[in-house]
């Protein structure tokens, strides 16, 4: 099994060559006991692990045997629920500075022997605001934690993946990357840029076209998940008031919010699980290639599929307009 860097894209074609390098990598991968394989254990780097989707799999992940680095911030407090699980619990703000991140990762790389195989950008937070209201230092702060964030975590860890020659990058996305939603247009728009609908100018679609031609044997999978039964919505961040006449609609904003909590369609446990079986290769995508981006949950798959049949639609009503402008 090769490992993947997770934003969910498709998994970069072998070049010519390189099969027995495959074949030495699945020799690594297993351990022959007995009649059955034991996996050799692999070890997660895991980001927001207070909550969610976060917990979750480092509580799965410890149960089946895996290294696990689970990440948060003030961790002494917001990461003690997870002391039990055996995982190794390090602090880390994703908005950091670079330097202070790639000080955490030489620490998280050194942890256990071979360093670390699967890294999971899984922290982030939801902005809630009117575009209007919304200030510059607000949008930039939902930024370093949603876009910045990440994308530094891969820049500190790719130079020690690129020299060991395999990895996997898994970049937790949104529906809100394809799908807007009034009043979460922070959100919307720091997921967007980091998982983008244009290929050409999303940031982890081009890490992976890069790592395709720099590093092949390393991985990206970018996972797209909709509503899911977690704390987001009790978490959202609401901005103070600043236009009053918007009082009565940020109300109904907030309100919508709260009522959506707890009625969420997707389950988290199943997301996890497909997670984990995207970057093994195993279960639902065994025998499948996994493309670079996976959506996850009936809404969201929805929504996506919408946004590119209407993309689509534009694309053709208006194919002569388009068209009219070359020489």
């Amino acid at each position: 099994m090769v490992f993947k860097i997770c934003f969910l894209h498709s998994l970069v074609p072998i070049p010519e060559g390189r099969e027995l390098w495959l074949a030495s990598l699945s020799v690594r991968d297993t351990m022959a006991t007995g009649a059955e394989a034991t996996r050799v254990p692999k070890t997660w780097f895991i980001t927001g692990c207070s909550s969610g989707f976060g917990e979750i799999l480092v509580r799965k992940l410890c149960a089946e045997g895996e290294n696990v680095i689970a990440t948060g911030r003030q961790a002494d407090v917001k990461l003690a629920h997870l002391q039990d699980t055996g995982a190794k619990v390090m602090d880390l703000d994703i908005s950091a500075s670079e330097a202070v991140i790639r000080e955490t990762v030489e620490q998280a790389w050194a942890a256990f022997p071979g360093g670390v195989d699967v890294v999971v950008n899984n922290a982030g937070y939801v902005l809630s605001g009117l575009i209007e209201e919304l200030t510059q230092e607000q949008m930039e702060e939902c930024f370093r934690t949603n876009f910045h964030g990440p994308l530094n975590i891969a820049r500190a860890f790719l130079p020690f993946l690129r020299e060991r020659g395999t990895g996997t990058l898994v970049f937790l996305s949104s529906q809100a990357a394809w799908h807007v939603d009034i009043s979460a247009g922070a959100y919307c728009a720091s997921k967007f840029a980091l998982s983008g609908g244009n290929p050409e100018l999303a940031a982890v679609e081009t890490l992976a076209q890069e790592l395709a031609i720099l590093a092949p044997g390393l991985k990206v999978l970018m996972v797209e998940p909709g509503y899911f039964r977690t704390r987001v919505f009790v978490k959202l961040a609401h901005i103070p008031l600043r236009i009053p006449e918007f009082a009565g609609f940020n109300a109904a904003c907030v309100e919508q919010g709260a009522k959506i909590y707890g009625t969420e369609p997707g389950d988290p446990e199943k997301a996890v699980e497909r997670m984990v079986e995207l970057v093994r290769g195993e279960g639902m995508a065994e025998g499948r290639e996994v493309p670079l981006r996976v959506p996850l949950g009936t809404d969201g798959w929805g929504r996506i599929k919408k946004k590119c049949e209407d993309m689509v639609k534009v694309c053709e009503d208006w194919e002569d307009v388009a068209k009219s402008t070359d020489w």
